[in-house]
């Protein structure tokens, strides 16, 4: 099995398993997470004046979740920002449609119809997660 490049986009702790955790169990098992967005400085808000700082961070978010192996989304309220990199990860399937883009739904949120989208596997649990070949 080959090692995977991940991207991890979502709340940090919404559901069963937080993003910083599952981090761990997946670089533990020989990947690499390209972008710890968690790990960085609290963003500054309003984003708009904070242009500099917001620009540098979103440019950073936009790479990872473009150039990982591995997209995985944690769905939840209020996540307009990972909305935008589920965007950037499907559509960067048209160049890696290798890709794997990974809708994990505990049940917490809305749909959307890019769920359906043939590049994504959508699952409710971290337990579908750990049972893919990859993992």
């Amino acid at each position: 099995m080959s090692k995977k490049s991940i991207y991890i986009a979502g709340k940090l702790n919404e559901g069963e398993l937080s993003i910083v955790e599952l981090a761990k169990e997946l670089e533990h098992n020989g990947h690499k997470i390209i972008e710890k967005w968690w790990t960085k400085r609290k963003l500054p808000t309003p984003y708009m004046d904070n242009y500099n700082s917001s620009s540098v961070a979103a440019n950073h978010m936009i790479n990872g979740a473009y150039n990982c192996d591995i997209f995985i989304l944690f769905t939840g309220n209020n996540i307009l920002g990972a909305a935008v990199e589920l965007g950037v990860a499907i559509a960067s399937t048209i160049i890696n449609p290798d890709k794997s883009v990974i809708i994990i739904d505990q049940g917490s949120s809305r749909q959307s119809v890019f769920y359906a989208h043939h590049n994504v596997t959508y699952i409710d649990s971290i337990d579908n997660l750990k049972i893919m070949d990859w993992y």
